[in-house]
């Protein structure tokens, strides 16, 4: 499952370059909500951000007869399949490791396949990027309209905007909610569609709020592209907490932003306003 992943099959990363590369991983969940299709866009945002050699699909057993097909078209896309769903923060922090370890400059956007949003996130996604070239600190959602009123990950109420970013549209996080309530409050709510952050932070972050995930994987780092990681996986897996991204660790970010498209941020921007009055 784990081994023949190759992530550094075109040589290593580390080296003096211009700019810190850019890591895209495509996060299926758990179960597929609808399908390929979903997967297959996601896929083609990632594609158009990074070189496909720098593009890793996360899915786990469960999920992956269903998009096997779609996976065998993209073969320069690496595929990493976790013998069990145990969460969104093992399924982020499984790829961020192992690209940590060769690549630590790197920047992550994490896309979330499960299409829980509407909208248009693609011109957002290059400004979540940019905003972590100015601040290397931060993690950066990409916050879009709520498709439904239940998320895994939940929903994030923005706040003010976050001093020194304005010119890149960036909000504080206020809270996490994790069931949208309908009406005008509903509207002020954004669900997550990418992540974007520094591998060097994300794993530090991670070690300080979430050790007992990165302690679990710890032992997969070093043999990823070695023929005992698919029964490593399995031992390594057996062992995993369950832990949810929002819950057990974005909660606890400190340097935590989000970056509401455009629909979005007039939404938000237009039920901040009629609550107040």
């Amino acid at each position: 499952m784990i081994a023949g992943v190759r992530l550094f099959r075109h040589g290593a990363s580390v080296g003096s370059r211009v700019a810190p590369h850019l890591w895209c991983f495509v996060l299926a969940g758990g179960t597929p909500r609808r399908g390929p299709a979903t997967l297959k866009r996601a896929l083609e945002r990632a594609t158009r951000l990074a070189p496909a050699h720098r593009v890793v699909a996360v899915v786990s057993r469960d999920s992956a007869p269903h998009c096997a097909g779609l996976l065998a078209e993209t073969p320069d896309v690496a595929t990493i399949v976790q013998p069990a769903y145990r969460g969104s923060a093992a399924e982020l922090f499984l790829p961020a490791l192992l690209v940590a370890r060769r690549d630590p400059d790197a920047v992550i956007l994490a896309l979330r396949a499960d299409e829980t949003h509407d909208g248009p996130v693609a011109p957002c996604l290059a400004r979540a990027i940019r905003a972590i070239g100015v601040r290397p600190d931060l993690t950066v959602l990409v916050g879009a309209r709520p498709r439904t009123t239940r998320a895994p990950d939940g929903f994030v109420e923005p706040g003010s905007p976050l001093d020194g970013l304005e010119d890149l549209s960036l909000l504080a996080v206020r809270r996490f909610v994790y069931e949208a309530p309908r009406g005008l409050c509903a509207r002020g709510l954004l669900a997550p569609a990418a992540l974007a952050v520094r591998a060097r932070a994300l794993v530090a972050l991670g070690r300080r709020y979430i050790p007992e995930v990165l302690e679990t994987l710890e032992p997969l780092e070093d043999v990823a592209d070695a023929p005992e990681a698919t029964l490593l996986a399995e031992a390594v897996y057996e062992c995993m907490p369950y832990a949810s991204l929002s819950r057990e660790f974005l909660e606890r970010v400190p340097d935590l932003a989000v970056l509401p498209v455009p629909d979005a941020l007039r939404e938000v921007g237009e039920a901040v306003t009629q609550l107040a009055s």
